[in-house]
């Protein structure tokens, strides 16, 4: 009975939930990463930490100047981290904050867009790897639990 206690203790131990989040990585003086991605030209990268991929829309007369990248990237420039709009939720496009001291009603920015997302690749998380690795240790684990019960 004490090796089914072991297997019952080290299981959740082996339970860990890793998520990767991957976003294109670029800006629109680069061809091809304008309103519409070439994604064959920007793959995704590795975003490590991250909670968010970001877009970016800078509007400069009538042109839209595009940054895509993570969200921790961005918050690593004193320019980024000071706009972003501190709610960020998963679809939400919110428009940059302006911390204008000789204006203080003026809260934001409507030039310049923050769009957040985090559900897929490309904008997005990956799939969990708990459930591609660990699923089917359990399911045999289970098995051979069974059988050895059986057995005795």
């Amino acid at each position: 009975m004490s090796k089914y206690l072991l297997i019952l203790v080290t299981l959740p131990i082996l339970w860990q939930n890793v998520e990767a989040i991957m976003c294109h990585r670029c800006f629109s003086a680069m061809g091809g990463c304008g309103d519409q991605i070439d994604w064959r030209m920007f793959p995704w990268k590795d975003c490590g930490d991250s909670n968010y991929c970001i877009k970016v829309i800078e509007k400069d007369g009538n042109e839209n100047k595009i940054i895509r990248e993570c969200e921790n990237e961005l918050m690593k420039s004193a320019r980024h981290r000071l706009r972003m709009p501190v709610l960020r939720r998963h679809g939400y496009c919110l428009p940059a904050r302006k911390n204008d001291f000789w204006n203080p009603m003026q809260t934001t920015n409507d030039n310049i867009m923050y769009c957040f997302c985090n559900d897929w690749n490309g904008c997005n998380s990956a799939p969990q790897l708990t459930s591609i690795i660990v699923a089917p240790f359990l399911l045999i684990t289970s098995i051979l639990t069974y059988v050895i019960m059986k057995c005795q």
